[in-house]
């Protein structure tokens, strides 16, 4: 009996690599020979684990063995990996980003998405023992749209690293910078269209009209050149809505300085359209930030009870919200601490405990 992870790349500060990774270590610790194959590594630490092609095959030729296949994007090879299992199948899926967001922008993303998409509907249509392992409820509906049965699906959040922030240091030059008087606003994601930015900017724009300038919004995430358009666009509005000064998109930044921004943070502002699981939400509540964010996707399932969650994006309202937070310490610490409650429901251990779950019943 043995386990064969497979995705289509495997990546370091990534976080469907941190789930894999997770799931290698937790097999292994448990005596379960486990491999892990990836179309593309890009993972030193992880590297020395993964397999050839050759090994992958015959191991998903045996039926007495396991493939847990990672869904998060378009994998050119990922059906054919599907097709030739004789083994059964685990479906680890992460949600694929509606095309459409990508399409003013770059026709490459686009088309992946939509390739990616029509892997979805692939999978649906495996083989009646194949088991789906989604990140959230939200994932889930993908599937239940397609008929699978609900006993075949299992809600299995992503693993995470939120105790290495237990280590991480603050970066000195940096908290003195932020701690300047101003509001600090707050959002971390990766600068694609998808993740709200424009909302972001309508938001503290609302707030300077209503309240003062005395606000700074810190956007950090990768920027991905082939998005150069998006943030052309991004920066055209901060100039038009004369939010300069106001917001700074950093890009990506060292894990240490990622760690100072949430300490020193009033208000982590959240405007994403659509998530799949959404783990900055789980960064934030563990950092004691209080959230204020739009109800889209799987965003109210990750964020929990006692939470600020509109419905719409109205930015005068999250406007109002903000500035109620950064000016009530009383509620904001009430918003923070059911917060890192609603963290609890994501521990490590419990998703080990129903990843094992979901998994060695056919081990036995």
């Amino acid at each position: 009996m043995k386990i064969c992870i497979a995705v289509g790349s495997l990546l370091e500060h990534d976080a469907i690599g941190n789930d894999v990774s997770h799931q290698f270590f937790l097999l292994t610790s448990n005596h379960i020979p486990t491999v892990i194959y990836a179309q593309e590594t890009a993972n030193d630490r992880m590297a020395q684990y993964v397999t050839d092609k050759t090994t992958l095959y015959d191991m998903i030729d045996d039926p007495d063995n396991i493939l847990i296949y990672h869904h998060g994007g378009c994998w050119g090879d990922g059906q054919q990996v599907l097709e030739k299992a004789r083994c059964r199948i685990f479906i680890k899926y992460h949600n694929i980003t509606p095309p459409g967001f990508f399409e003013p922008y770059n026709r490459f993303h686009e088309t992946y998405c939509k390739h990616g998409m029509d892997q979805t509907l692939a999978i649906a249509g495996l083989k009646q023992d194949t088991t789906f392992l989604c990140d959230s409820r939200f994932n889930a509906e993908d599937f239940l749209m397609q008929k699978i049965d609900a006993s075949r699906i299992r809600i299995i959040p992503p693993f995470h690293k939120l105790d290495d922030f237990k280590t991480a240091g603050i970066h000195t030059d940096l908290a003195c910078s932020l701690d300047d008087g101003k509001v600090n606003i707050l959002f971390v994601g990766r600068l694609v269209p998808n993740k709200g930015h424009k909302h972001l900017l309508g938001v503290i724009a609302g707030y300077a009209a209503m309240y003062d300038s005395n606000i700074r919004l810190t956007i950090v995430g990768g920027i991905d050149p082939g998005l150069s358009g998006y943030l052309e666009e991004l920066n055209h509005l901060i100039r038009v809505n004369r939010l300069n000064g106001m917001v700074d998109i950093r890009g990506s930044v060292s894990f240490d300085e990622l760690h100072t921004y949430y300490q020193f943070s009033h208000v982590f502002l959240l405007m994403s359209c659509h998530e799949g699981f959404c783990l900055p939400i789980l960064e934030a509540q563990f950092h004691s930030l209080a959230i204020v964010a739009l109800d889209a996707g799987a965003v109210p399932e990750t964020l929990g009870e006692n939470q600020v969650l509109f419905d719409t994006p109205d930015y005068q309202r999250f406007a109002a919200a903000i500035h109620v937070l950064s000016n009530n310490k009383n509620y904001r610490d009430y918003v923070a601490r059911e917060g890192r409650k609603n963290i609890h429901r994501f521990s490590n251990q419990r998703i080990e405990d129903l990843f094992l779950k979901a998994v060695l019943p056919s081990l036995r």
